[in-house]
């Protein structure tokens, strides 16, 4: 025990080791190092874990919550706006067109709040998998001591910043728009006499002084925008960039 304590406190002195060891993020080898048994490892470093785990879950539950606020705002905020619109004929469709931004708002700071979750979840994921396997008494890549070192002195984002916007909209905000835009479009369709001729319902789109056909054109370029983000994401989870995916991958369990 003396032994591997010992050895335990020689990599933590050397942080330079770590970050090359954790840096290596290839194809796993045939025979990984084995993590030390959890029995082997001071009261000191086992309450610290414990209390790393609490902590760690304890932020990723608040920003699981946050993630279905910003989703619940995005909700709420469609249907009013449809209410106030579809509440008189006089209301504009334009409102519509404002409710896309507001949409897209939310998106985004539901992204911004989901690279922080993956941050959260990755350091959750290598002390459920690894740290508890332990002290059940199973083997694991010992390399998970460094991969949590450098998450926590180097806590950068696990996913990227399109990739979160990608699978947030693929989640939830897809739906979200397609409503948007069929609300709008009927919205045209009863501003006047009802109608469903294409160039009559783009001779209602104008806002102002802007002219129709750059308001059906900018809505259109927003939505083909929306399917690229959509459909170029990754669709393994976790999204995002390569790194992440094998930063998890090159860690399992052989």
């Amino acid at each position: 025990m003396r032994q591997g304590a010992e050895e335990e406190a020689r990599r933590a002195s050397h942080p330079a080791g770590l970050s090359a060891e954790v840096g290596r993020r290839g194809p796993k080898s045939d025979s990984p190092p084995r993590a030390t048994p959890a029995d082997t490892r001071s009261a000191t470093a086992v309450n610290a874990l414990v209390h790393l785990y609490r902590a760690e879950m304890g932020r990723l539950t608040a920003y699981r919550t946050r993630l279905d606020t910003t989703t619940s705002w995005a909700i709420t905020t469609s249907a009013l706006i449809a209410t106030f619109t579809y509440g008189n004929p006089q209301n504009p469709a334009a409102a519509f067109l404002f409710l896309m931004l507001c949409d897209y708002f939310f998106l985004y700071l539901e992204a911004r709040r989901f690279v922080a979750y993956e941050a959260s979840r990755y350091r959750v994921y290598l002390l459920e998998r690894f740290f508890y396997g332990e002290v059940l008494g199973v083997e694991a890549d010992a390399r998970w001591v460094a991969h949590l070192l450098d998450a926590l002195r180097n806590p950068s984002p696990t996913i990227s910043r399109f990739g979160a916007l990608g699978w947030r909209l693929r989640r939830n905000y897809l739906w979200i728009f397609v409503l948007v835009l069929l609300a709008w479009i009927g919205k045209l369709h009863v501003a006047g006499p009802p109608t469903w001729d294409p160039r009559e319902l783009m001779a209602r789109a104008g806002v102002g002084d802007v002219p129709d056909w750059l308001v059906v054109a900018l809505v259109g370029a927003f939505y083909v925008y929306l399917l690229a983000i959509a459909a170029t994401a990754h669709r393994i989870y976790p999204r995002g960039n390569e790194d992440s995916r094998h930063m998890e991958e090159g860690l399992a369990v052989q």
